[in-house]
């Protein structure tokens, strides 16, 4: 018996929404990645971060939860013999501290502006690279995005702070939104390799208790059947 034909109108009605919605999240990610230093290799990019080709047909940056050695070695060493933290870590908790604990930052070896306006890079070898954007707009549209797709969760929600994933194919992307201050972080990953959920309570954006409360509030707002 032969299948049901499906016309590519069908298809591209389904798929439309969502592909343009994930292109915001993911392209804006890739572009910092591939502008952060002086060339498509420089030192604070890692080595296993290299294009791949998505379904939506973007260029994707692989998982940047790891940093390599080379990019560390010098801030380390810098580090070492001054005795503070690097001054470009200062900066950045200073403006995106209301983002993470202050553990995180804690972490970070060095932040260098990554080629859009407004925005950072800051890395260290325990816990990857992050992205963090001080947009009004991406914060509006990442908080869209958390709360409206199906492939994505929401595992805290504050209003004014809203922290979850979303994903394409084996790639998800850990997001942290302020909303009053209009700020962003991102960490892209491999969920091959990583749950980007325990992810998210490792770095001590989010505890379990308050992603059942976000369940349960979930759960409260859906119609009755």
């Amino acid at each position: 018996m032969m299948g049901k034909y499906v016309r590519p109108s069908q298809i591209n009605q389904v798929t439309r929404w969502t592909g343009r919605s994930l292109a915001v999240l993911f392209t804006t990610i890739t572009l910092s990645a591939c502008t952060n230093g002086n060339t498509g290799t420089g030192t604070n990019m890692p080595p296993s971060v290299t294009p791949v080709t998505s379904p939506l047909g973007s260029s994707l940056p692989r998982d940047t939860s790891a940093t390599p050695a080379s990019s560390t070695k010098h801030t380390k060493n810098k580090s070492e013999k001054s005795g503070e933290p690097d001054e470009t870590v200062a900066e950045a908790r200073k403006t995106f501290g209301s983002l993470a604990p202050s553990s995180l930052f804690d972490k970070f070896e060095v932040c260098t502006p990554n080629g859009v306006e407004g925005s950072l890079a800051c890395s260290g070898k325990e816990v990857g690279q992050f992205q963090f954007f001080a947009s009004d707009s991406k914060a509006a549209s990442s908080t869209q995005l958390l709360t409206g797709l199906r492939n994505s969760r929401v595992i805290k929600d504050t209003g004014k702070l809203v922290v979850g994933w979303s994903t394409l194919g084996s790639t998800a992307v850990i997001t942290v939104v302020d909303n009053e201050k209009g700020l962003v972080m991102q960490q892209m990953v491999s969920t091959d390799t990583v749950d980007p959920t325990k992810r998210i309570y490792q770095l001590g954006l989010a505890d379990e208790s308050e992603t059942s409360e976000v369940m349960e509030t979930t759960e409260e707002e859906q119609p009755e059947q």
